[in-house]
């Protein structure tokens, strides 16, 4: 640590004696996937265990052919399971020779077989339809939506919040004594990463350069949300004792001066100044 990057005390207005409650930050992309695996696996399992009983086998619900037409489903479903475990490697940082080994092919082999379905998973994730204000991305082509910030709407394609949640009471329900995870109190959710305050900042980053892209004199509402939210992340660094920039307290007064103007000037919006040397760096960076 340098004397740049020192741990500060709490700058919030929140009564003395009583702790912040912050929100979890979002699940993190590599868990967006793991959940989608996790998803994956539940729906071949639950087709599996409906081809065990036989009770309908002289019923006038099967035909000719209908046992292959339900193990033909059952195995598109694990094809889904193997490319979302393929997504999930890839999002874990490994290679495509990791992934071709395992298959018992070469790495060019896997990286032809799986290339597209991880570019296709990765597209609304790198560059999706919207933000929210917290810098989660928002497409409907996101499984299941990364929403999670107090008071935002669930999107109707849900939230990976919820989804977890349903894996993990599916199953809890089927889990018998003598299972690995039986003894474990939340035996999918436990595993799962979120992002840190720090990537979330980051991602604001990524918000104001893309509001400078697409329009010349950003959207005062959505700008005054970027300010309000780093104030709001850069205070949540300090409460968790993170080594934060000596000048963290300028940025926070400027991003709440800031915020204010916008506020009150609906349907305009001042740039930055550019020569002003107390600047946020993430905002020195937008001009690079």
């Amino acid at each position: 640590m340098n004397e740049k990057d020192t741990p500060l005390t709490d700058t919030t207005d929140t009564p003395p004696g009583e702790a912040v409650q912050d929100s979890p930050h979002p699940y993190d992309e590599q868990a967006l996937a793991r959940i989608k695996l996790s998803d994956a696996y539940r729906e071949v399992a639950e087709a599996a265990l409906h081809g065990v009983a036989t009770w309908y086998d002289k019923s006038s619900f099967t035909g000719q052919g209908s046992y292959v037409e339900e193990a033909a489903r059952l195995v598109s479903r694990a094809e889904d399971v193997l490319r979302y475990a393929v997504i999930y490697e890839r999002e874990s940082h490994s290679s495509w020779e990791d992934i071709g080994g395992a298959l018992g092919v070469t790495r060019q082999t896997a990286h032809e077989r799986f290339a597209d379905v991880v570019a296709r998973w990765r597209a609304p994730l790198d560059k999706p339809e919207r933000y929210l204000p917290d810098g989660t991305p928002d497409d409907e082509r996101i499984p299941y939506g990364a929403r999670y910030a107090d008071g935002d709407l669930r999107p109707h394609y849900g939230t990976a919040e919820q989804t977890a949640k349903n894996l993990e009471e599916w199953l809890q329900q089927r889990t018998v004594p003598g299972d690995s995870w039986a003894d474990e109190e939340h035996p999918v959710t436990g595993a799962l990463t979120r992002n840190s305050t720090a990537t979330m900042l980051m991602r604001l980053s990524d918000i104001a350069r893309r509001l400078l892209d697409e329009q010349m004199v950003p959207d005062p509402r959505a700008e005054a949300d970027m300010c309000e939210r780093r104030v709001a992340l850069y205070e949540r660094m300090i409460r968790e004792g993170e080594a934060v920039p000596a000048d963290v307290r300028k940025w926070i007064q400027r991003d709440r001066a800031r915020a204010a103007e916008l506020r009150a000037t609906p349907g305009t919006g001042t740039p930055w100044p550019t020569d002003d040397p107390d600047r946020n760096p993430a905002e020195k960076d937008q001009d690079q």
